[in-house]
C-alpha cells in the first residue's frame, strides 16, 4: 500500500480529498474530489425487508454548483466512495465547498477548502499548493497528512534522483518539525506525501515549507500556514487538570466519578461517557458539543489566563466556557468610589452576569450567584 493510500485509509467517517489537474497555457484545469461516507454518517431505514439509507453529495466552485450525485445504499455496500468532478477550472485560487449527507434526516456535512489550480509551463518546474489533511487549523495531537504535487518540464528527461522534504517552523522561525516526503511519479507529476507529528507542539501559528530536489538542485518549493490549538486534557490523563477543564459543565456526580476512577484508562472511560451523553448527533463521527467546548477553552485561555493560572480557573473563564460569547458586554469603569464593573448580557436564555474588579487591576470576580449562571447553562 502506498503512503497516500495508507493516509486516506486511516481516516474514518465523512471525508473529502481533492486533486487538481493543472491548466496548460489557455487550457483550463480541473478538480476531482473523492467523497467518503460511512454508516456513522447515515440513517438506515427498513424498506420491504431491506435496510437502506439515501445519500447525496454536491460540490460548488466559487459559489456555483459544479457536480452532484445521490443514491441509495445498503450496509454491506459501505463505505460510499463517490468521485465528483469540477471541469474547466481556470488557473488560480478557488473556493471549493462540498455538501454531503443523509436524505432521510436531512443531516448535512460541509467541507470547505481553498484550492489552487496551478498553471503549468511546459519548459519549467511548477507545483500545486500544499494539502494538509483536516485543514489548516489543527489540534496539537497525533499526526496530520501532507500532500503535494510537483510538475516537471515536459521537454526534459526525468531526473536521475529526486527527493522532497518539509519543515514546520514556529512564529519565531525556529524549526519544530522536519522530515522527508515519499515521492511517486505518475500522470506527468511527482506526488509527494508525508505525515507530520503534532504531539508536544505549543499552540500558535506555524509556517509549513516544502521543497523538491532533483539531481541535487531545488527545483520547486511551496509554503502554507498552520494554526495549532492546544490539546486540552478532556479525557482524564491528568485527573485534576481534566476536572478543572470540565467543571463549568459537569455535575457533582460526574466529577465524583472522575475522581473515583482508578487510573487513566478508567478515567478515559468516564470521560468518554461524559462527552457521548452531550453529543447532539449520537451515532455520527463528530461530536459538535465537544468541538464547541474545545473552541471555548481556546478562547478562555487566550483572554482570561492570569500569570501561571489557566483561564478556565477564573470566574470569567468559567462563565464563558459554560455559556459562550455574550450577546452584549457593558463596561463600567472606575469612577471615584465605584468599583469597575462588567456586565455580560445573554439574550437566550435571558441573563445578566455581573463581574466586579475589587482591586482595580482587571481581575473580575463573579458577583451574580453561580447557581443562577449554572441554571441558565442547563436551559441553554
Amino acid at each position: 500500500m502506498s503512503l497516500f493510500a495508507a493516509l486516506l485509509t486511516a481516516l474514518n467517517g465523512f471525508q473529502v480529498t481533492w486533486d487538481a489537474a493543472p491548466a496548460h497555457g489557455l487550457e483550463s484545469g480541473s478538480v476531482s474530489l473523492r467523497v467518503v461516507l460511512d454508516e456513522n454518517d447515515l440513517v438506515f431505514v427498513h424498506d420491504g425487508g431491506n435496510e437502506t439509507a439515501s445519500w447525496e453529495a454536491a460540490v460548488s466552485l466559487d459559489g456555483s454548483m459544479a457536480d452532484r450525485s445521490s443514491g441509495t445504499v445498503s450496509r454491506e455496500d459501505l463505505p460510499i466512495e463517490e468521485v465528483l468532478t469540477v471541469p474547466s477550472v481556470p488557473a488560480g485560487d478557488h473556493v471549493l465547498v462540498v455538501l454531503a449527507g443523509d436524505l432521510e434526516t436531512r443531516r448535512r456535512f460541509v467541507w470547505e477548502e481553498d484550492v489552487r489550480v496551478p498553471l503549468i509551463d511546459s519548459a519549467c518546474w511548477s507545483s500545486g499548493s500544499l494539502q494538509i489533511a483536516g485543514g489548516n487549523d489543527q489540534r496539537a495531537i497525533g499526526t496530520t497528512g501532507l500532500f503535494w504535487s510537483v510538475y516537471p518540464p515536459v521537454s526534459e528527461d526525468p531526473p536521475d534522483s529526486v527527493g522532497a522534504a518539509w519543515v514546520l517552523r514556529d512564529a519565531g522561525g525556529v524549526v519544530r518539525r522536519e522530515g522527508w516526503m515519499e515521492v511517486e511519479l505518475g500522470d506527468g507529476r511527482f506526488r509527494c506525501g508525508s505525515e507530520i507529528p503534532l504531539d508536544g507542539l505549543d499552540a500558535g501559528d506555524y509556517e509549513l515549507l516544502a521543497a523538491l530536489v532533483a539531481d541535487g538542485e531545488i527545483v520547486a518549493a511551496s509554503r502554507d500556514e498552520v494554526a495549532l490549538f492546544q490539546d486540552w486534557d478532556v479525557w482524564g490523563l491528568d485527573a485534576d487538570l481534566c476536572a478543572s477543564l470540565v467543571r463549568p459543565i459537569a455535575g457533582n456526580s460526574e466529577l465524583r466519578s472522575l475522581d473515583e476512577a482508578d487510573g487513566p484508562a478508567s478515567r478515559s472511560a468516564v470521560m468518554a461517557e461524559f462527552w457521548q451523553g452531550r453529543d447532539p448527533t449520537p451515532g455520527t463521527v463528530r461530536n459538535e458539543f465537544l468541538e464547541e467546548y474545545l473552541s471555548r477553552l481556546d478562547y478562555v485561555e487566550e483572554h482570561f489566563s492570569v500569570h501561571n493560572s489557566l483561564g478556565i480557573t477564573t470566574d470569567q473563564g468559567r462563565v464563558w466556557a459554560l455559556l459562550g460569547e455574550p450577546d452584549m458586554v457593558e463596561d463600567m469603569p472606575l469612577e471615584l468610589s465605584t468599583l469597575p464593573v462588567q456586565v455580560w448580557v445573554y439574550f437566550s436564555p435571558p441573563l445578566e452576569v455581573v463581574f466586579i474588579d475589587h482591586d482595580g487591576y482587571g481581575s473580575y470576580e463573579l458577583s451574580t450567584a453561580w447557581e443562577e449562571v449554572a441554571g441558565a447553562g442547563q436551559r441553554n
